[in-house]
């Protein structure tokens, strides 16, 4: 029997954001992005159920290695499934095997994926401000006269998490002026967050990501997206401390009164930031107690003094998911949704439901 800490990840809320958004961008092609397991919660069930539920029919990972095991978990050649980082002699032998579509970052990769690769399908990622990958904005009218089947021309919003900020109008101008190198491609300029706002943003296709998975892509709170994610833990033993005995490392829970400590089995050896300690909040039967004290590598103590129904060994704790939205709890922990999702450790068993 599993004595650790577990998520319970919420399939059909994963495919409820993507419907989400799908309505929100009306005309334009939804997509998934599934890169880094799809952000910890795994890729093969995720991808698979977008599929059959959702007809999602295009998906963005990161390395072609990641496209290869994608292609093998959906047991389809019809999905079109682009990889971010572009083909080098190395890898152009899984691009053609496994029918995977790069985005090309360069001028070098376009000239080897002309030459190789035989008018095979690729997108070209033109880089309109962000400054980590893609196309230089003076290299792209050479990448277009090149012998190129393009089928989509992207770019990516380095301020998309503050929809007012001025550079995403900018890029967006750049971005239309370069991707008329390319008539005919699909236009993407969008992941979760200009997905989620003006329509301006949304072009031919969008690529979410995090809101698929319960995380909002804004500074604020985004009501519309649901939660999908529960990360939860047993509680394994309870104690009742008197007034003035601390708690964990370095004393820094000093108990004001008589105290009832819950410790729960998970720690930051599982992926929960150590920056919770003494500031986050876990539910305990449907309300909350304070983290008190240190987080340690395998257990996180709670003052459960307060709650009206007394725990009991083996109840559980919820530290993110329906009752602790995801948001909150980046937020207690001084991290970002995307931070908490991709660092959850090997031992947080993952239950899909």
């Amino acid at each position: 029997m599993h004595r650790g800490p577990w998520a319970d990840i919420d399939l059909n809320a994963i495919c409820a954001n993507f419907a989400m958004i799908r309505s929100a961008v009306r005309g334009a092609k939804m997509s998934a992005v599934v890169k880094c397991d799809a952000y910890g919660l795994g890729m093969a069930p995720i991808a698979r159920a977008l599929a059959e539920r959702e007809q999602c029919d295009v998906f963005f990972v990161v390395y072609p290695e990641e496209g290869v095991r994608l292609r093998e978990a959906l047991n389809a050649a019809e999905p079109v499934i682009y990889v971010f980082d572009g083909p080098n002699e190395q890898t152009l032998p899984l691009f053609e095997k496994h029918n995977l579509t790069p985005t090309l970052n360069s001028l070098d990769e376009a000239k080897l994926w002309t030459a190789r690769m035989n008018g095979a399908p690729a997108g070209v990622h033109i880089d309109t401000g962000m400054n980590r990958r893609g196309a230089a904005i003076n290299d792209i009218a050479d990448i277009a006269r090149l012998d190129l089947n393009i089928t989509l021309a992207m770019s990516h919003l380095a301020c998309g998490a503050t929809p007012a900020h001025p550079k995403n109008r900018r890029q967006r101008e750049m971005f239309i002026d370069a991707a008329a190198h390319f008539p005919g491609a699909r236009l993407s300029l969008s992941a979760s967050a200009g997905a989620l706002m003006d329509p301006e943003f949304h072009f031919d296709l969008v690529r979410p990501g995090i809101a698929l998975y319960g995380g909002t892509p804004f500074e604020i709170d985004d009501q519309r997206i649901a939660p999908a994610v529960a990360l939860r833990a047993p509680i394994v033993q309870l104690h009742s401390l008197p007034l003035g005995e601390t708690v964990g490392y370095g004393a820094t829970f000093i108990a004001q009164r008589e105290t009832l400590i819950a410790t729960a089995a998970i720690g930051y050896g599982d992926g929960f930031p150590r920056a919770g300690g003494n500031r986050h909040q876990a539910v305990v039967n449907g309300a909350r107690a304070p983290i008190a004290g240190r987080i340690s590598m395998d257990f996180i103590t709670l003052d459960v003094t307060d709650l009206e129904a007394p725990p009991r060994l083996g109840d559980m704790a919820e530290f993110f998911g329906p009752g602790m939205r995801l948001h909150e709890t980046a937020k207690n922990c001084a991290m970002a949704p995307y931070d908490l999702l991709t660092g959850l450790g090997a031992r947080v068993d993952r239950r899909y439901l």
